[in-house]
């Protein structure tokens, strides 16, 4: 067992801004009551966090490449426990890497979001650990998809476990089941069953203000057209060049579409192709506030941009680039807050009749709104609930 010896909390996250957005506001709040916290975090967002001031933890990860011909598949990060189940070794050495920085640091907590290899590290040196998930990946989730299926991962994971001599999981999800669990959402978005009461819905945490890219003052059209705001994610991800096939077949449909485009590339690198419509605007980030609400929003699917939609009232036509995305279109959509496109069926065509369709629908905007109103209602704590949480667990 891991002994701790700072007033410290070690976040260790997924990759994207989606995890960063929901983790920062639980920093400061932290911060409010006295407690340091340092994350790790891959790609090029982690130089982005250290230059804004927040302490990032640094990691000897061994390099690891999913195969091209099944990348596609490659959405999650239990897929790489899955295909170590044979030779753990390379699994083993990157548990390695965050016991020694848990082991280094000796933190209060671990806090992990959906990075089951950190939770692994976590739960094999028995230190506090609290998870922050969604639905689709805890045991206690109400819906099924048909488009996801956990690999088989729960031999490797218990493997890693049994190398430790720690307790075995009952199954891969249980990963993402901390001391406590957070869930930044609301119970129908995320609606589950049965689940234990260290499970806590804190409702959603949006923390795009703080993300430390200059978000670009708002275009005003002297125009009387609709006002889209397009969020592609990450152009490449473990699936491949995702985002960046997203935002070539977006901005082809949207060049047949008369209204004002703002894309948000989130500081990363894309290529952006030619554009035949009205007005296009590319920003490297731009808060949903009261001083910029859209008409609409065209976005990959990510949990924190379907939460943002939903809290600002805003409608979405969603064009999920992997299994997971595409659960979270369907319980979007499910709400009555817009339309998705089939991952099989994501091309120029059905992406602007999706876009048409939840920009006239004024059923989507009159729902939303009523979304939105629920959720101020009531009365959801986000990160103050958060940092509470994990300050009951270590105080």
């Amino acid at each position: 067992m891991c002994s701790a010896h700072s007033n410290r909390v070690f976040f260790f996250l997924s990759a994207g801004w989606g995890p960063v957005v929901r983790a920062l506001p639980i920093i400061n709040r932290l911060a409010d009551y006295g407690i340091a916290s340092s994350f790790a975090i891959g790609g090029t967002i982690g130089p982005q966090i250290r230059s804004a001031g927040f302490d990032l933890i640094e990691l000897s990860l061994p390099a690891f490449e999913a195969p091209a011909d099944e990348r596609r598949e490659w959405w999650s990060p239990y897929h790489f426990l899955a295909f170590r189940d044979l030779n753990i070794e390379t699994l083993l050495g990157h548990v390695e890497a965050y016991r020694k920085a848990i082991s280094d640091g000796r933190p209060a907590a671990v806090v992990t979001d959906i990075n089951p290899v950190a939770a692994l590290a976590a739960k094999s040196l028995q230190v506090p650990h609290v998870t922050i998930s969604q639905s689709l990946f805890l045991p206690f989730r109400k819906f099924n998809s048909t488009t996801w299926a956990l690999p088989p991962a729960l031999p490797a994971i218990n493997r890693v476990l049994d190398h430790y001599g720690a307790d075995r999981v009952e199954s891969a999800e249980y990963l993402d089941v901390g001391d406590i669990t957070l869930i930044p959402s609301i119970p129908e978005f995320d609606p589950m069953q049965n689940a234990p009461s260290s499970l806590h819905y804190v409702g959603p945490i949006l923390g795009n203000q703080l993300v430390p890219l200059l978000s670009a003052d708002r275009f005003t059209s002297a125009n009387a057209l609709p006002e889209i705001f397009f969020y592609p994610g990450r152009p490449h991800d473990t699936t491949g060049a995702s985002g960046q096939a997203l935002l070539n077949v977006g901005l082809a449909a949207l060049s047949a579409i008369d209204a004002t485009v703002t894309v948000a590339t989130g500081g990363h690198d894309f290529t952006i192709p030619e554009y035949c419509g009205r007005h296009l605007e590319i920003v490297p980030w731009r808060v949903i506030s009261a001083c910029y609400k859209p008409d609409l929003i065209i976005h990959h699917g990510g949990h924190g941009a379907c939460l943002t939609a939903i809290s600002a009232g805003i409608p979405s036509a969603t064009v999920p680039t992997h299994a997971e995305r595409e659960y979270n279109a369907r319980n979007l959509a499910g709400l009555g807050c817009g339309e998705f496109v089939a991952m099989n069926h994501i091309d120029v065509e059905p992406v602007r009749r999706t876009i048409e369709s939840a920009i006239k629908n004024p059923a989507y905007a009159r729902e939303c709104a009523q979304w939105s109103r629920t959720i101020a209602a009531r009365k959801y704590e986000g990160a103050e609930l958060a940092a509470r949480s994990i300050m009951r667990l270590i105080i």
